[in-house]
């Protein structure tokens, strides 16, 4: 057994919305917690769980360096913040590594890390959907992004004077009987849709077999791409498990000064 599958590591992604954080036990979470706003005090609950061996922090936005250098401290300077230039589990062969997401990159290491070998497409559903191909030899291709499920059903609402605000409980029906239900058909519909296209172009492209869930939106995508003869599965640590494998790739390497709190 390697000294770092017994290692306790926090941890941290900020995606547009929420942070989410979590404290694993070499491959396995321990304990995981959501926030509406990032804060040390937020964080309290897993930092005072005991002696946590590293952290690795991941943001969508901006990074607060006070806030990281705080975290710093607590964590005894083993922390790692995913940057542009972090060494990488995964190869990237998208154009501008600096424009690329944290969170698509992390996912994307994270569904390598579970498929070794494989071709598979990458769907993470939060505020906006991401759909990003990884192949065989574990390479970001590139994807699609698009508004997710809330901002859709809000847009509709809002740009129009007589639609009705609709949330994703309920059937999704191949064509809606009422307003109510062809817009959530129209909404979550499309966006199995979605999905479904680009997996079977993915298919024939690079020979993927499989659709890698994560996002709040993720679960409720699941059934219905199962429906739709899609194999698929639903991760919802996938991003954390991704940032897991990006620390545990840098144990290897001898990267001076591996600490980087800069703001981006």
């Amino acid at each position: 057994m390697k000294a770092e599958d017994n290692m306790r590591i926090l941890t941290i992604d900020q995606g547009n919305s929420s942070a989410k954080a979590a404290l694993w036990r070499g491959l396995e979470p321990e304990r995981s917690l959501r926030l509406s706003e990032m804060s040390i005090e937020g964080l309290l609950p897993l930092l005072e769980e005991g002696e946590i061996e590293g952290c690795v922090y991941s943001s969508v936005g901006h990074t607060d360096a006070k806030f990281l250098e705080t975290l710093r401290r607590l964590v005894d300077g083993r922390l790692l913040v995913l940057t542009a230039s972090t060494p990488l589990p995964v190869g990237i062969r998208y154009s501008g590594r600096a424009t690329l997401g944290n969170d698509r990159v992390a996912a994307a290491a994270g569904a390598t890390f579970m498929f070794p070998g494989e071709s598979v497409l990458v769907v993470d559903a939060g505020t906006a959907v991401t759909i990003d191909v990884i192949n065989r030899e574990g390479e970001f291709l590139g994807g699609n992004i698009a508004p997710g499920m809330t901002l859709r059903f809000s847009s509709l609402h809002d740009a129009t004077d007589r639609l009705p605000l609709v949330d994703a409980d309920g059937e999704v029906l191949a064509f809606g009987g009422d307003t109510i239900s062809a817009i959530r058909s129209g909404v979550v519909g499309g966006m199995v849709s979605e999905v479904v296209d680009a997996f079977q172009i993915a298919e024939r492209l690079y020979g993927c077999r499989r659709v890698v869930l994560a996002g709040y939106d993720g679960q409720r995508l699941l059934p219905l791409l199962l429906r739709r003869g899609v194999e698929a599965s639903f991760h919802a640590n996938l991003v954390g498990f991704g940032l897991l494998s990006i620390f545990r790739h840098n144990l290897y390497h001898k990267v001076p000064n591996d600490i980087d709190i800069k703001s981006e």
